[in-house]
């Protein structure tokens, strides 16, 4: 049995590398549990400790007995050979060591701020960016979570962290190297099955997510073109000019400028997959 654990940055390509390692035989994807467990928990969560944050619909999302400790107890109790977490580590609330196994391996996916940022504007995802400042005025805390997971993955856990910028995932050769990479880690047997997976309508029903993640997706389409794709794609990353950006979106170029240090201390760490 071994637990592998995706601990990503938003609009990395997350989903199309666990859609990827969902292929593997035997195994179970527990979806941002802790995500909806952070922000609508019905225990120690935004919700019922600062409900302002959250909307005044939030409560309609929030289902009895679904928080932290239930999301643990499921991710512990799963009976699956291959246990695939993809979350938010600054969603753990620091309770590493309940959630990331010493045999565990761990997977930090980055991407550059400014490619990150930018994948909001579009109006579907301006929602997102929004809500994630109304949350968090400083946004960097992305990062900084991540750093400190990172941190305590290389002290506490047999396997060293992966760290996979989010540009490997761009192209089919740089999913390749990096499924290839996790596969090795984990002891599981890489298949070029691996690399191409059916479409789904919504989030692959066989996952471990809860109602919240479904929801978004339907009235959002947050997850619509991975859950329309049938495998990893070539495709380039876009420029971004910061000053231009600044005049109609300073406070997202404040925020891009505001990470920017500490994802190249990320991506400075000799964990990084090249």
């Amino acid at each position: 049995m071994v637990q592998i654990n995706i601990w990503f940055i938003p609009r990395s390509r997350s989903t199309a590398l666990v859609k990827s390692l969902s292929q593997i035989p035997d195994s179970k994807v527990f979806f941002e549990n802790f995500l909806w467990a952070f922000y609508l928990g019905d225990e120690d969560s935004v919700f019922t400790q600062h409900p302002a944050l959250v909307g005044p619909k939030a409560g309609e999302h929030v289902v009895e007995g679904f928080n932290t400790n239930s999301a643990i107890q499921a991710l512990k109790e799963s009976e699956a050979k291959v246990k695939v977490v993809k979350d938010f580590i600054y969603a753990l609330k620091g309770r590493y060591s309940e959630v990331i196994e010493k045999d565990s391996v761990n997977v930090f996916l980055v991407r550059d701020p400014a490619q990150v940022f930018t994948s909001f504007l579009p109006t579907s995802k301006m929602y997102f960016y929004n809500i994630t400042k109304k949350n968090h005025s400083d946004v960097s805390f992305y990062y900084a979570e991540m750093l400190k997971g990172i941190d305590y993955v290389a002290s506490h856990c047999d396997t060293p962290p992966i760290i996979v910028d989010g540009s490997q995932l761009s192209s089919k050769e740089g999913s390749v190297k990096v499924v290839k990479t996790i596969c090795e880690k984990a002891g599981v047997q890489f298949s070029d099955s691996l690399l191409t997976w059916e479409p789904t309508e919504g989030l692959d029903p066989s996952w471990i997510s809860p109602k919240p993640a479904s929801t978004v997706n339907l009235v959002m389409g947050f997850f619509s073109r991975v859950n329309g794709s049938t495998g990893f794609e070539d495709s380039k990353e876009r420029q971004v000019d910061l000053e231009e950006l600044a005049k109609t979106f300073p406070v997202m170029v404040e925020d891009i400028n505001l990470c920017k240090p500490i994802y190249q201390k990320i991506v400075e760490k000799p964990f990084l997959l090249k």
